[in-house]
């Protein structure tokens, strides 16, 4: 009759196992023997370790992307209005967003989780668009000073490298 596998063996091969992953991973990007010693050594560096783990940062896939017509790459640009003549013949504005958008909503809420690659950029929601004295705006995205906020620019304006479309990801 087989013996029930010990909790003990069993613990330690799981130990050994994540240490083999951990000194592959440390090998792999570089670091010695002695930055694997550190973990054993410094204090600061096992909390932030265990705090790493603990906390299971989750690797989030963007849900969208950033997109330029090809007049506007290069230090081109392209007029709003042919800009979103194109988006309705290719069928992209499905999936422009818009303000309503809960994402969006999230970020005008919590500037802290406006994506880095924004930054610097107007980007523009197509799907929400406003009439105002005759002439069609569209509403975009600004990082100012820590800050998302919201700009209604023409149609007219001139769309350039800085000025993505916000879109779904296909």
């Amino acid at each position: 009759m087989a013996r029930p596998r010990s909790q003990f063996l069993s613990s330690l091969g799981i130990m050994l196992q994540i240490w083999k992953a951990l000194v592959d991973e440390v090998l792999s990007r570089g670091g010695t023997d002695d930055d694997l010693r550190r973990i054993e050594t410094d204090l600061a560096l096992r909390a932030q370790l265990a705090q790493l783990i603990i906390t299971r940062p989750k690797v989030v896939k963007s849900n969208f992307t950033l997109y330029l017509h090809n007049k506007q790459k290069n230090g081109g640009w392209i007029k709003g209005f042919d800009l979103d003549t194109y988006l309705k013949e290719e069928g992209l504005l499905n999936r422009c967003f818009s303000l309503e958008d809960e994402v969006v909503k999230g970020w005008l809420a919590d500037s802290s989780t406006y994506p880095e690659e924004f930054k610097g950029k107007a980007v523009f929601l197509w799907r929400s668009q406003r009439a105002s004295g005759g002439d069609r705006n569209v509403a975009c995205l600004i990082w100012s000073d820590g800050q998302v906020i919201v700009r209604w620019d023409w149609l007219g304006d001139d769309w350039h490298g800085y000025n993505p479309v916000l879109l779904a990801s296909s």
